[in-house]
């Protein structure tokens, strides 16, 4: 795991969300720790290959206990370690529902992966709590159809998946992809949320709405993916 990223929006430092991310796997995938500063209930997002060992000295360090694997879609760079994680810690998976069948150990790429399953629907209005934090579940299908963003309105935090990051949107052309509901995910997150909100992606560095909405607005209005930039 790398340095912990602290969040910086207002209020007593003892009081602000805690976060820290790895990047694991030949994919690089973003997984990420989240909690409050108070409580011991924490969040994990995406644990990807060779994510579960590392997510698991850091929380026990920490004295966390893992409330919910949360996954912001399917894809077996994101899920891999899902099974080794659960059986570690005890805490349920959570998925949206387009994007469960996923979890059955199937992937394009021909690699086996112990399978794992949902018990928690990660669904369009559903609210996630973890501590004093409450994730609202934006459903922004493009990247595949069950891809969801988690949104902390409070602490102005995304956690964005595969569906935006720093400078760039992910891919469409995988199964699954759809490039007109990545317009319309693009177009939700820069329409609703203010340019203040911090990006946690799948991949990649962090961002802000901020500096991603002049390209965000750009493919809004032409109705269809372009370049970004």
């Amino acid at each position: 795991m790398s340095e912990p990223v602290v969040g910086r929006s207002g209020g007593a430092p003892a009081h602000l969300p805690r976060i820290e991310t790895g990047a694991f796997g030949p994919w690089q995938t973003n997984a990420y720790v989240v909690w409050d500063g108070r409580s011991s209930d924490a969040l994990v997002v995406d644990p990807g290959m060779g994510a579960a060992a590392p997510l698991l000295e850091r929380v026990t360090f920490l004295g966390l206990r893992v409330h919910l694997i949360g996954n912001t879609h399917g894809h077996i760079d994101h899920v891999y370690d899902n099974a080794a994680l659960q059986r570690a810690v005890s805490a349920p998976i959570g998925i949206h529902p387009d994007d469960a069948y996923r979890l059955s150990a199937g992937n394009t790429y021909g690699l086996p992966m112990e399978p794992s399953s949902a018990e928690r629907e990660l669904g369009e209005g559903e609210q996630l709590r973890i501590g004093d934090l409450v994730f609202d579940i934006l459903h922004t299908p493009g990247h595949t159809e069950g891809s969801v963003c988690l949104y902390e309105e409070r602490s102005a935090l995304l956690l964005s998946g595969d569906t935006l990051f720093a400078g760039s949107f992910g891919r469409t052309d995988l199964p699954g992809g759809d490039d007109a509901a990545m317009v319309a995910s693009l177009e939700r997150l820069a329409a609703s949320l203010p340019d203040g909100v911090r990006v946690l992606p799948g991949h990649g560095v962090e961002t802000t709405i901020g500096r991603e909405r002049r390209w965000m607005e750009r493919i809004a209005q032409a109705g269809r993916l372009l370049i970004p930039g």
